[in-house]
């Protein structure tokens, strides 16, 4: 039987934080957004609490407490310095949040692979992660920037931050997002290498007439895909008349663009493999292609662009490209004690290869 002290914890109790516990957070806040590194001083306890709005005293137990838990050192004239170890307890104390595009759940499966991977990424590195939906085309709430030292953004979630916020209140991390100058990173999957990865496996299948297939009004993302794939297509040798592309109307109900993609496929010649640059649009083109009777490989090859988990259910299982959304949130998390050395508008551009899973399709 296992212990019942650990079967049969006792209730928490819910106190509110005393001045001391208060001045304690607002020094860790200090030391983190002054970037302040070992050995450098404090300013003195009167400074301290004149700035904070607490007594001396309440200063000087938040100090003291600060000294035990490693943060601080007191030289031999009582000021207090950063302690050796501030780069762990920085990291360990930083408070993340991750902002994806959803209401009720994520929206799109490969950035719930994304939010899996940043929990254990954060655990890991036993820091606190919160994770807040933004329902897309909605403007974020002035309470956003509450309760984190740093905030990650999935593509959509990002579209909403740059189109309503002036000003970034913390550093902000864009994790597969469109570029901006104004993030601290953009740590992205290289989409340009995706596309030429799907160019190459066809080639090497003996493809000789390709097409396209994305929704409209593509993001940048997807259009770096097509012009990857483009680039490899033509450098081969295959003419411009090989290489064709077509546009499926975008709708949220996912019977609608499967109907849109009946439609099209009755005048299908058949004779093209195809690259589709969504996982999801990918899945819809097997099971209606199956639905008309084509056989894949047999009469044509498709490659789809994620969706690896909902293609290894189709048939026959789709090769895709996958996002390496683990990668993608490791340097997230790696890059995090950065933030606070670099400043808004010097952004650095992350690139993260894809993989391929090679399945019976393509």
């Amino acid at each position: 039987m296992e212990s019942p002290i650990i079967d049969n914890p006792p209730p928490s109790v819910n106190r509110k934080p005393n001045r001391r516990d208060r001045a304690s957070e607002q020094i860790k806040h200090y030391i983190r957004s002054h970037q302040m590194k070992p050995g450098e001083l404090l300013p003195p306890v009167r400074a301290l609490s004149e700035h904070f709005g607490v007594s001396r005293d309440a200063a000087w137990r938040a100090l003291k407490g600060l000294v035990e838990e490693n943060w601080l050192s007191v030289r031999p004239n009582g000021r207090y310095e950063i302690g050796p170890e501030i780069y762990t307890h920085v990291m360990s104390s930083m408070k993340v949040k991750a902002l994806f595009t959803g209401r009720n759940y994520i929206n799109f499966t490969g950035f719930r692979r994304l939010a899996d991977a940043l929990k254990q990424e954060c655990r890991y590195h036993n820091m606190e992660l919160v994770i807040e939906l933004l329902p897309l085309d909605t403007k974020p709430k002035d309470d956003l920037w509450e309760g984190c030292d740093v905030l990650l953004l999935d593509s959509d979630s990002s579209r909403s931050i740059l189109k309503h916020c002036p000003e970034f209140k913390v550093p902000v991390i864009g994790m597969d997002a469109d570029y901006s100058d104004r993030y601290h990173f953009n740590i992205v999957t290289d989409h340009h290498m995706g596309g030429r990865m799907v160019a190459e496996r066809l080639l090497q299948q003996g493809s000789k007439k390709a097409c396209i297939v994305h929704f409209e009004n593509p993001a940048a993302r997807i259009q770096a895909r097509m012009d990857g794939f483009r680039q490899v297509w033509l450098e081969s040798g295959r003419g411009e008349k090989s290489l064709t592309t077509h546009l499926v109307p975008w709708s949220h109900n996912d019977f609608e663009v499967a109907l849109s993609v009946n439609k099209d496929l009755k005048d299908f010649d058949g004779k093209s493999d195809l690259f589709v640059t969504d996982g999801h649009l990918a899945v819809t083109y097997i099971e209606v292609l199956d639905y008309q009777g084509y056989d894949i490989p047999e009469n044509l090859r498709l490659i789809g662009y994620d969706g690896a988990q909902m293609g290894g259910m189709t048939n026959p299982p789709m090769t895709t490209i996958q996002q390496d959304m683990d990668r993608i949130a490791a340097e997230a998390v790696a890059r995090l004690g950065e933030c606070s050395k670099k400043h808004e508008g010097n952004a650095e551009l992350v690139r993260i290869p894809p993989l391929i899973v090679e399945r019976i399709s393509g």
